[in-house]
């Protein structure tokens, strides 16, 4: 299965990849997902790897709901210009698959540049721009669909949570063929500790289309997880 061999691969890459900064996480979540009033169950899997210049983070998303199944995995690099440079830039790369919406499988890719606006005590705001493109697979009718792509992300921690909000805009700039499929996605999480390692995740995540002949989707999670340095787990 293709999914299968991208996970290896981009494993391995991980695994091998040290330097002396090298700072490792691993986080684990099982849950509950809710997703256009339907109720499912949800696994997440994120290792996350960094040095004082670049940043690692893999990702694999997947839930089930009746006879519906969604898979989300994802890879993104990102490189300093220098080790205390506000600057970098940032690739993207992810495999998606829908059968709630007959997507046999999308690939998408993004690349550009990003900067830290505020660094502060207690979180982080940082802006990117970039281009990027989708290639989907609908009932076998292959879309290949090019985009701009900026986005605002702000990371805050409080003695009592965590919390993440992102809003990224893609606007196409391909030929319209059937529809335009630019939009709007927002992601809000709330990570609230339980004890050492040990936490309850709250996420809603939204997909807005700015044409109405497009059907927005919507999600909310609900879950336990583990985060740890996945190197003491060998």
């Amino acid at each position: 299965m293709k999914i299968v061999k991208y996970i290896v691969i981009v494993l391995l890459s991980f695994v091998y990849a040290q330097s002396d900064s090298t700072k490792w996480r691993q986080y684990n979540r099982i849950g509950s997902v809710s997703v256009d009033s339907t109720s499912g169950v949800f696994g997440f899997l994120r290792l996350n790897r960094k040095t004082n210049a670049t940043y690692k983070d893999l990702r694999l998303f997947a839930y089930g709901i009746q006879n519906q199944s969604f898979i989300y995995l994802r890879y993104k690099s990102s490189n300093k210009y220098g080790t205390n440079s506000k600057f970098y830039r940032y690739t993207i790369t992810s495999v998606r698959k829908n059968t709630r919406v007959d997507m046999d499988l999308q690939y998408h890719y993004n690349q550009g540049f990003g900067y830290f606006a505020n660094q502060y005590k207690n979180g982080l705001i940082n802006i990117e721009i970039g281009h990027g493109f989708d290639m989907s697979d609908y009932l076998n009718a292959t879309r290949k669909t090019s985009y701009l792509k900026g986005g605002v992300f702000w990371d805050h921690n409080t003695a009592w949570f965590s919390s993440k909000l992102e809003f990224e805009h893609f606007q196409q700039i391909s030929e319209i063929v059937e529809s335009n499929l630019s939009r709007n996605q927002y992601i809000f999480e709330v990570i609230l500790p339980i004890k050492k390692s040990l936490y309850i995740n709250l996420n809603i995540e939204v997909e807005d289309f700015l044409i109405e002949k497009q059907t927005d989707a919507s999600s909310l999670t609900l879950a336990l997880g583990w985060e740890g340095d996945i190197r003491k787990l060998f």
